[in-house]
């Protein structure tokens, strides 16, 4: 049978483990699976690194367009070799959140800052995998899986448990080392807990190049398995084809091989379905129509019983994710600030208010913060701001060079037939022409943008 790539792909039995008498509905893989507490974030590359371009909730196509690939090799007894491999072609959704603070790990006279952000994950079956159709099993669930990513910085440590003053320190405290400056905390229902470590990001142009499947490894000594790296690689080749390149990429790979890094089997799994180690690799990608995507690759290397002998398997996906929705923090005291989405042509985004307070003019609203809609009874008209006749201190959005337009609460999609960057800012003096301008805003305001 030929998959959607056009390569050959080996079939296997399946044992669902449910039967059913319906196929499993399609599952909306639009909605978040994490979402945000009613306080903006603490985020931005200082914060989260790379980690910052991961926030959000992202997809994969459905059906036969399905971009993610698994090979899972599982110990049975009355087949030839004692296993089989369950080969599919799969979608998911995946949210990421980041948290309002961090965890500080304290040193005693310096501290480890802790972000974090956390993330859900549900995989399904693409197609019906089974050969003999007696199992509905495409759009089931396959896999779900929790945790969190992490990126440390090193810090001066408060005095006390809150401060305001730091510890004293006699000399330069030490930088963080790149190479485990991030981590991935896994929970997987199988009774497995994965700690993985690495850094730092390696960034480049072009297409990345990708690791490939160990071919001295079982199960891929059989070359009729298919890599699954060679999903991520047609992916890109799909795009290529239609005139959109991949500008620039920066990756990360962290692992339980490296320093620091850890797994924890319960019982049963230690003894028959034991994870060694495991090893993954996330590539943020700017493509040339200015959108961003996100590919991975993991392998995780088994420990199954075989015919009385431990032996070693290699279980690989890899998959490419299109950001669905995501959330982005727009600050009172700052000018236009780019959301990291571009707008297609054709395709408008809508824009809405999640939480937080803001104010244009501290000497308004009793000295009250208020949110996206701008301040009560305040309407603007003078030409230094970039909206008139809407509330001060309302949330104005623009799409490229094109005319600023009222958020407020929202939802508002972006104006019909513009394209380009969307970014977002207080409706405020912006070059102070009336006043203080911007210099005397105050808080934030955390926006969801819907793709």
């Amino acid at each position: 049978m030929e998959n959607s790539i056009g390569l050959k792909q080996q079939t296997c039995p399946y044992q669902a483990q449910q039967a059913a008498a319906t196929v499993a509905v399609i599952p909306n893989i639009t909605t978040p699976l994490v979402t945000t507490t009613n306080q903006p974030p603490v985020i931005g590359t200082d914060n989260l690194g790379l980690l910052n371009s991961f926030i959000g909730t992202w997809n994969s196509p459905t059906g036969a367009d399905a971009s993610g690939y698994n090979v899972m090799p599982l110990p049975q007894a009355d087949a030839p070799n004692g296993y089989i491999t369950k080969n599919f072609p799969y979608f998911e959704e995946i949210s990421f959140s980041a948290i309002a603070g961090g965890a500080p790990n304290r040193e005693g006279k310096y501290t480890q800052a802790s972000s974090v952000l956390f993330y859900e994950q549900r995989v399904y079956i693409a197609d019906n995998a089974d050969p003999s159709g007696a199992q509905p099993i495409q759009n089931t669930l396959i896999h779900a899986e929790n945790g969190t990513w992490l990126y440390h910085v090193i810090q001066n440590q408060v005095e006390g448990p809150y401060g305001p003053g730091n510890v004293p320190v006699t000399n330069p405290i030490p930088v963080q080392n790149p190479a485990t400056q991030y981590n991935k905390q896994i929970s997987v229902p199988h009774g497995v807990s994965v700690l993985m470590t690495g850094g730092p990001v390696v960034s480049g142009t072009g297409n990345p190049v990708f690791p490939t499947a160990d071919r001295t490894q079982l199960p891929f000594t059989d070359p009729s398995i298919i890599d699954p790296s060679t999903y991520l690689t047609q992916q890109l080749n799909s795009l290529n084809a239609n005139g959109v390149t991949v500008s620039s990429y920066s990756s990360i790979n962290v692992s339980t091989t490296n320093h620091g890094g850890a797994v924890s089997n319960i019982n049963f799994e230690n003894s028959f379905g034991k994870v060694i180690s495991m090893n993954t690799t996330w590539y943020v990608e700017t493509l040339s129509n200015g959108t961003v995507q996100l590919q991975y690759i993991q392998n995780i290397i088994l420990e199954f019983i075989i015919n009385g002998v431990q032996t070693q398997f290699s279980h690989i996906d890899a998959n490419t994710l299109q950001l669905v929705e995501t959330f982005v923090p727009v600050n009172a005291n700052q000018p236009w600030q780019d959301t990291g989405v571009t707008v297609q042509p054709g395709n408008p985004i809508t824009v809405s208010y999640k939480s937080g307070q803001w104010t244009a003019d501290p000497a308004t609203n009793g000295g009250n913060l208020y949110g996206a809609n701008g301040c009560p009874n305040i309407i603007v008209t003078q030409p230094g701001y970039p909206v008139q006749n809407v509330n001060m201190g309302a949330l104005i959005g623009q799409v490229g060079t094109n005319a600023p337009f009222l958020i407020g609460d929202g939802p508002v999609t972006t104006p019909a037939g513009q394209s380009g960057a969307l970014k977002l800012c207080i409706n405020d003096d912006l070059n102070a022409e009336y006043g203080a301008g911007l210099a005397d805003n105050i808080g934030s305001l955390l926006v969801r943008i819907k793709i």
